[in-house]
């Protein structure tokens, strides 16, 4: 049988996540490996695994990137943090320039959209890039995935709007550090990489993708 699954304690391989006894009751699938069971959060109900994911447990990120098939859905949250990131930036230039000329305020979240989608799309191909020398294998799909995964912080861009927060830097701080903690811990599980390694990768990413946001504040649009 293939090996379609990982322990997400020790990531050894595993063709089951359960076994079946009867109509009504299942059991986990202990590790041939650690002995543990392969994959407790599937017993889980789903916010008690977005609360161990925000913890940055990295058994979490592991059974969402590896044992779940919900990598459908990745390029509609894509949009969605891509949407809340533009957000974010446009609310803050907002309440900065003053403006409340409704055409220049479209304008102004059509042109933070954009650089938002070009700041993503930097990261990705970052990541894709430096997977190829940690992976023997490319995968469009897990590139995707890890950095799905690793921008759900950008949800709390919306949040800090709604609790006024938005101006503060040490939110902003915060939310960047959260985000980048995530991304980092996406990394480790999907490719089982070292802290360091994964640091280094996220970092390079980050790095770069900042550049591509300047290089737009002084030379094209904001």
């Amino acid at each position: 049988m293939v090996d379609e699954y990982i322990c997400i304690n020790c990531c050894h391989p595993s063709s089951s996540l359960f076994l079946k006894y009867s109509d009504n009751g299942i059991r986990l699938t202990p590790c041939s490996n650690c002995g543990r069971a392969v994959d407790a959060y599937i017993e889980y109900d789903i916010v008690l695994v977005i609360i161990d994911l925000m913890l940055q447990y990295i058994e979490a990120y592991r059974h969402f990137l590896m044992n779940t098939g919900n990598n459908r859905y990745c390029h509609k949250l894509c949009i969605i943090f891509m949407l809340c990131n533009a957000y974010s930036k446009w609310i803050r230039w907002r309440i900065m320039s003053g403006d409340e000329n409704a055409y220049d305020l479209e304008w102004e979240f059509y042109e933070c959209l954009l650089q938002s989608l070009l700041e993503m799309a930097s990261f990705v191909i970052v990541l894709a890039l430096m997977s190829l020398q940690i992976s023997a294998t490319f995968s469009v799909n897990k590139t995707l995935q890890t950095f799905c995964i690793g921008s759900y912080g950008n949800v709390f861009a919306v949040l800090s709007v709604i609790w006024h927060l938005h101006l503060l830097w040490s939110y902003r701080i915060l939310t960047e550090l959260f985000i980048f903690i995530s991304h980092v811990q996406a990394q480790r599980a999907m490719y089982n990489i070292t802290l360091t390694r994964s640091v280094l990768v996220v970092l390079m990413a980050t790095v770069i993708s900042r550049c591509v946001g300047l290089l737009m504040d002084l030379f094209c649009f904001i």
